[in-house]
């Protein structure tokens, strides 16, 4: 259950320091908008799934702490 738990910890380090040093009190990374090259657009793209990568780590680690939490409660 410990290798639980630091992993969900891993995850959750990972995508808070991906979002905090790429996207902190920035804006969304917008997706769609005419630009010049097809360069560019790969790199909105690359910004956009970067983005909810970091978001889908937090989320994840965050479910699998929640699971720990209530698998441990519930048997007692």
């Amino acid at each position: 259950m410990l290798e639980l738990i630091t992993f969900a910890l891993i995850i959750i380090a990972v995508g808070s320091i991906i979002y905090i040093l790429k996207y902190k009190n920035k804006e969304k990374p917008k997706i769609g908008i005419k630009r010049n090259s097809s360069n560019e657009y790969f790199k909105d793209y690359v910004n956009m799934k970067l983005y909810l990568t970091s978001i889908f780590f937090i989320l994840l680690g965050l479910i699998i702490l929640i699971t720990i939490l209530i698998l441990e409660i519930v048997p007692n």
